[in-house]
């Protein structure tokens, strides 16, 4: 058993190193239970979106062209200010 002793503190050196395993331990099982809870909802909204995109094909495709008008039009106007301040 190792002990340290610095500012009035006696430290178990190995009592320390098994907690802290402990305690990383506990985090990767916590991150495995996340990501597994992470998977299983991105899998049920791309399930989703696939069933509403074969729902309303048509709906889907305006839509998409529609964000890529909105967003081309949104960087042509970012670029031609950084061109103008230049």
């Amino acid at each position: 058993m190792r002990e340290k002793t610095e500012n009035g503190h006696n430290v178990d050196l190995e009592q320390f190193l098994e907690d802290i395993k402990v305690v990383v331990r506990d985090g990767q099982e916590l991150l495995k239970a996340g990501l597994s809870t992470m998977r299983e909802r991105a899998r049920a909204g791309a399930e989703s979106t696939g069933q509403v995109v074969r729902e309303r094909p048509y709906e889907t495709m305006g839509l998409a062209f529609g964000v890529g008008v909105v967003v081309g039009l949104l960087a042509c106007g970012v670029w031609t200010r950084r061109a103008d301040s230049d």
